[in-house]
């Protein structure tokens, strides 16, 4: 089995709670770098993520701005998603980096990063099934609000455990790290949002 194998059986087997599945992954900055090829995966799947949470079905709000987003194009739209996704996950890594050297624990970060980068793909096979069910129109809407909103926790958990078994950290370190990449990615976010999704 090559190294994409490796890595996915890998993702897969921390979303059942495998922490040994971590050391599985490239401990060595050439490993971290090719882990980046699941953005070819990954980019798409966030803007097919985006698309259904804002135009398909009825219109779930759990962001609480459903209304105005569902009349933006996606030709604004689609940019400014991948840009802010963009911005977030390297900002995040980055940060990251710089804080695991304070730590003295630099070492561990290409590790983190293919783990991050893979188990992303994981993340993304149980969100967006869940995410076209729930806004579907083929579930009630405190149903499908209940689906997104345990797919999002879900994620977070799957997050926090992947953080945990590729650092080796405890509960509230990789908890830690979610909170960030969550402030983080809203942070881009808006930032990103604000100025490209602003209407004519």
């Amino acid at each position: 089995m090559g190294e994409l194998g490796r890595s996915l059986v890998s993702a897969l087997r921390l979303a059942f709670l495998d922490k040994t599945a971590a050391d599985r992954f490239p401990a060595d900055r050439a490993g971290a770098l090719r882990s980046f090829w699941v953005f070819l995966v990954l980019l798409p799947g966030v803007v097919a993520l985006d698309t259904v949470d804002r135009w398909m079905g009825h219109p779930l709000t759990p962001l609480g701005d459903g209304g105005v987003a569902a009349t933006i194009p996606l030709a604004r739209a689609i940019p400014a998603t991948l840009l802010a996704y963009l911005i977030g996950t390297f900002g995040y890594f980055l940060m990251v980096e710089c804080i695991l050297r304070l730590m003295g624990s630099r070492t561990q970060f290409p590790r983190f990063i293919a783990a991050f980068n893979w188990s992303g793909i994981v993340a993304l096979l149980v969100a967006l099934p869940l995410s076209i069910l729930a806004h579907s129109g083929h579930v009630s809407m405190p149903m499908g609000a209940a689906i997104m909103a345990v797919t999002y926790f879900w994620s977070l958990f799957y997050e926090a455990y992947v953080t945990r078994a590729a650092l080796g950290c405890g509960w509230v370190t990789a908890t830690s790290f979610v909170i960030l990449d969550v402030i983080t990615s809203d942070l881009a976010t808006t930032l990103v949002h604000a100025p490209l999704m602003a209407a004519p």
